[in-house]
């Protein structure tokens, strides 16, 4: 592995040197049009930064992710391509290596097999050697059975076999037509967009530090509300909401966690460029709730004698009182009584704790 990485990378050097050399004396040190960056530099970079990373990441996002890992929505094949080519030039990326590595995080998530976890092998070792964890994965034979398994079509499997040709591409491209050092620099800011923010971002800080929604068994957590970073990786730090529920194309679980990918999600699927197949979202969020409450309120012996004398001092019975209680807590216009409400707020604490504690009544 790491001699192959030596031969490579004293390949791509030498070729670089090479071909920046013949740029230089044929073209000119800004190519053709690097003169746009001699003035403001470093916020013009500081620009292409935020827009490549949020393209490449949101690309990532909705077509790797939702759509051909956790088939949460599907994609039109043109946008579809579009994606997966960007991908493909930005960071050398493939469809198939992607879903399958990301198919077997999913299955050993946070334990001793995940390739890229902060609590097996450090938020440190994950942030700036985890790009090396990933391609060593991908090669493993469980992750290359999982490969077998992906359909793919003739431009797919090129992508595959020939993963570095597009990063060579687009890097030559940057050299003559922004010039050598110009060039460089935004293939350097292209290169570091996968590894620093979803390997580093996603895999690390949001399998480490945040909070949960989900009392899911791994440590995914939500850093949404780190807004900024949230935006330019497409809504991917709401990661617990993802790990409880990976086949909904929305991550977003409360009303004040916002998920820019589900915002795509949505306007491409008005304008018929999408098909949303699952989305767990915050109504679906009080969905859940309303029936959780309703089996406390069933089977907790405390709450069904409460119950019953509510009903009997509101002239109703105890099924209906419970269809109140149930539609009210799904967002319908239903008025309770404070006694009533009072009730429902007990009981949200009382299954709160019990799911901290990991009890049930089944």
């Amino acid at each position: 592995m790491v001699k192959s990485l030596l031969k490579i990378s004293s390949i791509l050097a030498t070729t670089y040197f090479t071909v920046t050399a013949l740029i230089n004396n044929y073209i000119g040190e800004t190519g053709y049009i690097g003169e746009l960056f001699t003035e403001n530099t470093l916020l013009k970079f500081v620009i292409y930064g935020i827009l490549i990373t949020h393209i490449t990441i949101t690309s990532m996002s909705l077509s790797f992710h939702r759509f051909h890992t956790h088939k949460g929505v599907t994609l039109n094949p043109i946008l579809d391509t579009v994606m997966q080519l960007n991908l493909w030039l930005v960071g050398g990326m493939s469809k198939l290596d992607w879903v399958s590595v990301h198919i077997y995080h999913h299955a050993h998530s946070d334990k001793e097999k995940d390739p890229h976890s902060p609590v097996q092998k450090g938020l440190m070792h994950v942030l700036f050697l985890g790009v090396f964890d990933y391609a060593k994965a991908r090669e493993s034979a469980p992750v290359m059975k999982i490969k077998k398994t992906i359909k793919r079509n003739k431009l797919e499997q090129f992508i595959a076999d020939k993963s570095l040709l597009g990063v060579v591409m687009l890097t030559l491209f940057n050299l003559i037509m922004f010039g050598p050092k110009y060039g460089s620099i935004l293939s350097l800011i292209n290169f570091l967009v996968s590894p620093i923010f979803a390997v580093g971002g996603v895999n690390g800080f949001a399998h480490w530090w945040g909070y949960k929604n989900h009392n899911y068994h791994d440590n995914s957590k939500n850093l949404g509300f780190v807004f900024p970073l949230n935006f330019l990786i497409c809504g991917e730090l709401d990661h617990n909401n993802h790990h409880a529920h990976p086949k909904s194309c929305s991550f977003r679980h409360k009303w004040f966690e916002f998920d820019w990918g589900y915002f795509y999600i949505n306007l491409l699927d008005k304008l018929k460029l999408a098909n949303i197949k699952n989305a767990y979202t915050p109504k679906s969020l009080k969905v859940e709730m309303s029936k959780n409450i309703r089996g406390l309120l069933e089977n907790d012996f405390r709450f069904q004698k409460r119950m019953e004398e509510l009903a009997n001092d509101l002239n109703t019975t105890y099924t209906e009182l419970l269809k109140m209680i149930e539609d009210y807590l799904q967002g319908n216009k239903i008025k309770l009584t404070n006694e009533l409400k009072d009730l429902v707020s007990e009981a949200k604490h009382t299954f709160y704790a019990n799911y901290r504690l990991g009890l049930s009544y089944s």
